[in-house]
């Protein structure tokens, strides 16, 4: 009951600030401040369930799933004499729509016919992708999503550090390695979900020092994020996680508005420092080590995933139009598949985002799931290209690092379509290419919203006519 009382605690007072404030385009930095609090989500598992109207109230207790429902509900009112505005003219919402409805499709022909949380919270996550960029108007607004970003880069960081080396809120039992190690999660169910939260918004972090300079959001924000993300990374213990960041840095580099020579020099001394990193590890050797050094092992790192794909390989060949339906995959493994399955295997979860694709929704899924990948690489291209200052392409080349980065990450770990930061970006991206980066914030008013025509006495008034009047004017009367 504590647990539910914080959190809740939590949800009220990052909504009320935002009435209290009577700014709602803070809701779109809340949900990325919230989306890490997954704790009560885990606790509630067995209670409320992950389908139904209890999987949607369990849903809505992560503090981020609540403020993205809040501000499709005010993005709605805001635009209610003008609802063309929740329609964005963006060249990302066709691939996301498509690729939606034929996930929920597929749950016709599944063995349950019963929708799975993740399929019941997907239509709020594309709302969000029409709603939030009606919010997100201008780089003030951007500005302040980013330094979202950060700080909940660095709140989580820190945690994550505290649980690996103090053994403070240490909450999952399953993450305890036989070593006597923990391999941090910080409040992600998962630590791979923390890697690729920290992977992504490093990213960020880097892009920013490169592109902006030494400003505050910079100093007080970005480096710190960077000094406590790097050794949290490695502390969540994740060999997709560090693959992702490694990714993710050399293209955000890449892709950054800097010098090419800078590129290189940076790409260069990166180079250098996870040599020197990984041979540091080395010497220190325990259960991070081995877990980095079963990157050598070649297919056989993928471990328990390599039956896994098996699985959802069979489960193809036998339905390769339409597969066994969205969210059947567990189910046909356990039923008719379980002969694919060693006796050692402990999960029977596909970890691999494509592969349950492939086994859910056959060659119709995949099709579509290509469509969306070359839609959006046109899509990025096109707005990296048109955006000519600096910050509208850091955020248009974050955008697509951070996209692909989630891709990448979800071949080996799932939680491609479930993961929430994704519609996060995307509606993030939208609103890039609607043109909000080159926009400067309106100048507020000071004061009330019409400043009163100061009073000026009938003497002075007099005065003021006789000075200013033409000669062999009249004078005009006192």
């Amino acid at each position: 009951m504590l647990d539910l009382a914080f959190i809740v605690a939590v949800e009220a007072i990052l909504l009320g600030a935002v009435i209290i404030l009577r700014e709602p385009k803070l809701l779109v930095p809340c949900v990325v401040l919230g989306l890490p609090f997954e704790y009560l989500q885990v606790q509630t598992l067995g209670t409320l369930g992950e389908g139904g109207a209890g999987g949607a109230i369990r849903t809505l207790l992560n503090p981020g799933k609540a403020a993205m429902a809040a501000t499709i509900v005010v993005a709605a009112w805001r635009c209610r004499h003008s609802p063309q505005r929740l329609i964005p003219n963006s060249s990302f919402l066709l691939p996301v729509v498509l690729l939606a409805a034929v996930i929920t499709l597929g749950v016709a022909w599944s063995d349950s016919q019963r929708p799975p949380n993740a399929v019941i919270i997907l239509p709020m996550y594309v709302a969000f992708v029409f709603a939030a960029p009606s919010l997100i108007e201008d780089r003030r607004d951007l500005e302040r999503i980013v330094a979202a970003f950060l700080i909940a880069a660095g709140l989580v960081s820190v945690l994550a550090i505290g649980q690996r080396f103090i053994g403070a809120v240490q909450w999952r039992n399953m993450l305890f390695e036989p070593g006597g190690g923990y391999r941090s999660n910080a409040t992600f169910a998962d630590p791979n979900n923390l890697a690729r939260f920290l992977a992504i918004t490093l990213a960020l972090a880097a892009g920013t020092i490169l592109a902006m300079g030494a400003r505050r959001l910079t100093v007080y924000l970005a480096v710190p994020a960077v000094i406590v993300g790097l050794p949290a990374l490695a502390a969540t213990g994740s060999r997709s996680g560090l693959l992702g960041f490694l990714l993710a840095g050399f293209l955000m580099v890449m892709f950054a508005p800097i010098e090419r020579y800078t590129k290189l020099r940076l790409a260069t001394f990166g180079l250098v420092g996870v040599t020197v990193g990984l041979g540091l590890l080395m010497l220190q050797g325990g259960s991070d080590f081995e877990r980095i050094k079963s990157l050598t092992l070649g297919i056989r790192v993928l471990g328990q995933r390599e039956f896994l794909i098996r699985a959802g390989w069979e489960m193809w060949k036998d339905n390769p139009f339409i597969g066994v339906g969205t969210g059947s995959y567990q189910n046909a493994l356990v039923q008719s598949y379980l002969w694919v399955i060693p006796w050692w295997a402990e999960t029977t979860l596909s970890h691999t985002s494509f592969i349950s694709l492939l086994a859910e929704g056959g060659l119709v899924a995949i099709s579509m799931l290509g469509f969306v990948l070359v839609r959006v690489a046109n899509g990025a291209w096109n707005v990296y290209r048109r955006e000519t200052g600096r910050y509208g392409r850091l955020m248009a080349a974050w955008c697509t690092v951070a996209l692909m980065e989630i891709f990448f990450q979800s071949q080996s770990e799932g939680r491609l379509f479930e993961e929430p930061y994704l519609w996060a970006i995307f509606a993030i991206f939208v609103a890039v290419e609607l043109g909000a980066a080159r926009r400067e914030p309106a100048a507020r008013p000071v004061g009330r919203a019409v400043r009163a025509t100061p009073r000026i006495s009938p003497s002075r008034a007099a005065a003021v006519s006789a000075i200013e009047a033409p000669p062999g004017s009249p004078p005009a009367p006192a």
